[in-house]
């Protein structure tokens, strides 16, 4: 791809000065590179690089308004404050290292020529371009910046540091959430003690970022805490950071019922849960009625963690399958033999924010027999997207498959609908919502399998289903309460395992 000298283009705008004085940033033909051969290759469709790669020049007027790309024919023209800069043979449609290359020249011109564009750093120029080109894919698919990408791979895989939370009040600053098993619990450290200096520096005199960022760090390095409990003298504790993964399961006991609240799914959930599980089971004996798994307003996560706490409690069958373009996307995912709860009544809970991999695990349940949902119909997210990290710490983020529940159905759009609904307007009592199933006149979810098998592209049948049990908001509370008023009739929690059994929409 040659780009014309501005000699002879008419017009050009004159170089600006600073430009000519120091080099700019340097812009990374591998950041593009990468990015657009991921969406080559991975993507649920194919792609046209000819749009993409436009409309992510064309991102740069996010920068600076009077940048400007186009296409004609066959060359692409980059314009400054209405002066073209550059002229470029345009690649063919399928050529993704081709627009990669062709983006970082028009980019390294767009800056010789534009100040606004020179002083931005290069973090910011990424973010434009290839939130332009993401744009042009479904809403799933996005890039996040490095700073932003640190923050989530430390949620979703973990971090080097060691196991505890604060919070700062009245000038102090506390230790808060110590990680069972951690570093921190290991020295001793408790929620409710005063951190004062980390590494001999004083916490007062450290901003709430300055700390977790000192307190972090590579795995095997050390730290030095000085902490204070009531009244006694400060102790000084020197830690060795580990891997953490934060802990997203949090277990209680209401009337006899172990609940489970998971926040969402990362590295360490399932093992989470089975802990939460198992020691519930032990605290309470035989005097143990049942399971709430509580997904409300979990926005998912990896999607091996999901299934494998869908198989924590299912003994065999099918948890999901999985279909895209690539062939790696297209997999089959089976129970193991054992059930962690041993065959305990369980009731899921959902609402519109559940989504992703907390759908899986509803669907799976319920299409299996293995639980009954209740709530309201979750959010409708039935893709699964790989994560590509960036050769600048970014990351990209690409839908490549479909999720298939055991009925045969997919959550796109649809989500899962719970077979006691809780969302309908006007119903509030426990009692009155669960009469229909008390008296033989719930509707079986089999009468959900037409309007499943059209849902994800017919707009009447989703219509249908968002309308049987819509996303309204509502008492928080409510949800518990007929989930607990199920576990404590078996009779009428088995008549609602009955109705959410398996109702086959496609053999897949």
């Amino acid at each position: 791809m040659l780009a014309v000298g501005l000699g002879s283009l008419g017009g050009a705008l004159p170089r600006p000065a600073e430009a000519a004085a120091t080099e700019a940033a340097f812009i990374s033909e591998q950041v593009f590179a990468v990015a657009y051969g991921k969406i080559a290759e991975v993507y649920l469709q194919q792609v046209d690089f000819g749009r993409l790669g436009l409309d992510g020049l064309k991102g740069l007027a996010t920068i600076d308004p009077t940048a400007r790309a186009e296409r004609q024919g066959n060359t692409v023209r980059l314009y400054v404050s209405g002066s073209l800069i550059g002229e470029y043979a345009a690649p063919s449609l399928s050529d993704a290292a081709g627009w990669a290359a062709l983006t970082t020249k028009a980019v390294e011109r767009a800056r010789l020529y534009s100040p606004t564009l020179y002083q931005a750093v290069p973090e910011r120029v990424y973010q434009v371009v290839l939130d332009s080109v993401m744009s042009d894919l479904d809403g799933y698919s996005r890039y996040t910046g490095t700073q932003r990408a640190t923050s989530e791979r430390a949620q979703r895989e973990g971090y080097g540091g060691i196991g505890l939370s604060l919070e700062t009040a009245n000038g102090r600053t506390l230790i808060r959430n110590v990680l069972p098993r951690s570093p921190a619990d290991r020295a001793g450290i408790r929620s409710g003690d005063q951190l004062l200096a980390i590494d001999g520096d004083l916490t007062a005199r450290l901003s709430e970022s300055d700390m977790r960022d000192r307190l972090r760090g590579p795995t095997g390095t050390m730290v030095l805490l000085t902490v204070a409990r009531d009244n006694n003298p400060p102790r000084r504790a020197p830690l060795r950071r580990e891997r953490v993964v934060p802990n997203t399961v949090n277990a209680s006991v209401s009337e006899q019922v172990g609940v489970l609240k998971v926040d969402r799914f990362n590295a360490a959930t399932a093992s989470n849960l089975r802990d939460a599980v198992l020691g519930t089971r032990q605290s309470m004996g035989k005097g143990l009625r049942g399971f709430v798994l509580d997904l409300r307003g979990n926005p998912g996560g990896l999607l091996d963690q999901a299934v494998a706490v869908a198989d924590l409690f299912i003994a065999q069958g099918k948890i999901i399958t999985t279909e895209g373009r690539h062939p790696d996307s297209r997999q089959r995912f089976e129970a193991g033999p054992d059930d962690i709860a041993e065959g305990m009544p369980l009731v899921v809970l959902v609402d519109g924010r559940s989504a992703s991999s907390a759908e899986v695990v509803a669907a799976a349940l319920q299409d299996s027999g293995r639980a009954v949902v209740v709530g309201a119909s979750s959010y409708g997210k039935g893709s699964v997207q790989t994560v590509t990290r960036l050769p600048n710490d970014g990351e990209l983020f690409l839908t490549w498959s479909r999720i298939y529940t055991p009925a045969g159905y997919t959550l796109h759009r649809q989500g899962v609908q719970p077979t006691v609904c809780t969302s309908r307007t006007g119903q509030d009592d426990p009692v009155a919502l669960l009469s229909d199933l008390r008296d033989g006149r719930a509707r079986p979810m089999t009468q959900f399998a037409g309007w499943r098998a059209r849902a994800a592209d017919d707009e009447e049948a989703l219509t249908r289903l968002r309308e049987a049990c819509p996303w309204k908001e509502h008492e928080p509370e409510l949800d518990l309460k007929v989930a607990l008023r199920l576990l404590a009739e078996p009779a009428l929690y088995q008549r609602a395992v009955a109705l959410s059994s398996t109702n086959t929409v496609a053999e897949r």
